[in-house]
């Protein structure tokens, strides 16, 4: 069984790192309501949901 992905946390951590949720998704190529719809509860494709998770990584390594 996989653990679920805890979308709001992701995309929280980003916001701690300034990247606003408009930048998540112009970096992304997704739209602003995407990514705040990821925010309030619902799953990204599995495609969106990869790069999100690759972004996540990528700034927190930035220390």
């Amino acid at each position: 069984m996989q653990a679920k992905v805890d979308w709001f946390q992701i995309i929280s951590d980003l916001k701690k790192r300034g990247i606003s949720g408009r930048e998540v998704s112009r970096r992304l190529g997704m739209s602003v309501a995407a990514v705040d719809s990821w925010k309030r509860g619902s799953s990204p494709s599995y495609e969106a949901g990869a790069m999100l998770i690759a972004l996540w990584e990528k700034e927190m390594k930035k220390q």
